[in-house]
């Protein structure tokens, strides 16, 4: 794998420079529903595969968990040699819209690589040692992410702003469900869920699209559909409409994380790249507002950002930074400030051409590289962008006025009064500050937020 990441380094400036003019795409879909896209690739002797599975939540996480720890001809142990020894790699990664499975090749060993991922993806072998001790790693990983006051942050942001929505439950699921979860649940999600007439197969690499075509038709063409393996998506829950805050405790906590935003758009909305570019001026890189704010004029903390999280039926747009206990009401105050500010005002002339400028530089580096390309061309196809959503992204970014980032900020990023705010931290010391400014709040312990996505709200 070393020398797979140096012919990258050295291949990078191709694409880098040139990265208007994107190689074509060869679509078909298959007789069972099988969405490709191939991409011929020849800088780098390399294979990329790239597939989008329906499904999440706990049971989607456990079952990607355990996708490549065996099939039916080959042991967990076998089927890792198997790989290594092509010098490649297949990995499953659970998401909020679905599973993302990748894997990689030498292109000399693409048939051998093509068939232990035909083997992972149609014959796993879900040995019940292996689902249980993928089960017992997930658990443990659960209760370990509450040492981290960051990803409590995130979990219970999420699950406060969106309830019971599907975007408000953890991953990786929950601490009281995860460990009852047995083989048989996996094998019953993988039968419902690991079907072709949903999935989409990128497939980026040096190939010739024609005859690669005719090699995935074999390996995925008996591949069975099934009419209930289509994902009902459920719409995003409305906006909030009044502040709520939440004081999450954390006794040991040596900091306090913030986190606040809102519901905001989809990845599909047209609004979503003039969204980028407000948000690169206020929170997006080191040059930010918020920075410039938080950090630089006040020193209240080393880090703040902001960002547009957006998904498939919807998303958020939310502000996060840490700082010290004593410090904690007026750095959230400031933050308020700061991006209720933003919103009111149109950005300066200076800081846009900075913002669009940063864009369009940093966007080749994100589809510099074979995987790279793949996964921009599989959220590309997922969220029904269309076909020049790549090689017109610069320009698009070049297009955006400061009247544009004016509307879109006011419209997408929520008003200090109508946001969610979570905090943790110590909330003996927190408390009675946090509601002397903001007003009434709700506390729970951290190992309480996962119940946050049991709620309606």
């Amino acid at each position: 794998m070393r020398a797979l990441g140096l012919l990258l380094a050295l291949a990078a400036p191709a694409l880098a420079a040139d990265d208007l003019r994107l190689p074509p795409i060869t679509r078909a879909t298959f007789d069972n529903g099988l969405r490709v896209l191939i991409v011929e690739y020849h800088e780098l002797p390399l294979v990329e595969f790239h597939l989008i599975v329906p499904g999440k939540g706990g049971l989607a996480a456990l079952t990607a968990g355990t996708l490549t720890r065996g099939t039916g001809k080959l042991s967990a142990d076998e089927l890792a040699r198997a790989i290594e020894s092509l010098g490649g790699r297949i990995t499953a990664t659970p998401g909020t819209d679905g599973t993302i499975v990748t894997a990689e090749f030498l292109s000399p060993d693409f048939a051998a690589g093509l068939d232990l991922l035909r083997q992972v993806l149609l014959d796993p072998a879900f040995a019940r040692d292996e689902v249980r001790r993928r089960r017992d790693e997930q658990a443990a990983g659960i209760v370990a992410a509450l040492e981290d006051a960051s990803a409590i942050a995130d979990e219970c942001f999420a699950g406060f702003l969106y309830g019971s929505h599907p975007y408000g439950r953890p991953i990786e699921g929950l601490s009281a469900t995860v460990p009852k979860l047995g083989r048989g649940d996996v094998a019953d999600f993988y039968e419902r869920w690991y079907r072709p007439n949903d999935t989409i197969l990128v497939l980026v690499g040096d190939v010739f699209a024609a005859e690669a075509t005719v090699r995935l038709r074999e390996a995925f063409g008996a591949w069975r559909p099934r009419p209930d393996a289509l994902a009902v998506r459920a719409a995003p829950p409305s906006r909030l409409t009044a502040r709520r805050v939440l004081l999450v405790d954390k006794p040991d906590a040596t900091q306090t994380q913030i986190r606040l935003g809102n519901v905001a758009i989809a990845r599909s909305d047209p609004s979503y790249v003039p969204a980028i570019v407000a948000n690169t001026i206020l929170g997006g890189g080191f040059t930010s507002q918020l920075i410039e704010e938080l950090r630089i004029k006040r020193s209240l903390t080393y880090s703040a950002w902001s960002a547009f999280v957006a998904r498939l039926t919807g998303g958020d747009f939310r502000l996060g930074t840490f700082t010290k206990t004593p410090t904690t009401t007026e750095t959230l105050a400031l933050a308020l400030s700061v991006e209720g500010d933003f919103r009111s005002h149109a950005p300066a002339r200076e800081r846009l051409v900075k913002a669009k400028t940063y864009l369009r530089g940093q966007f080749p580096l994100r589809i510099e590289s074979p995987d790279a390309l793949a996964a921009r061309l599989g959220e590309a196809e997922f969220n029904a962008l269309g076909p020049e959503e790549l090689a017109t992204y610069r320009e698009r970014v070049a297009a955006v006025t400061p009247e544009q980032v004016a509307e879109t900020a006011a419209k997408l990023m929520p008003p200090p009064e109508a946001v969610a705010i979570v905090v943790v931290g110590k909330a003996a010391e927190l408390h009675d500050a946090l509601v002397a400014r903001f007003g009434p709040l709700e506390t729970m312990a951290a190992r309480d937020c996962e119940k946050l996505s049991a709620a309606k709200r």
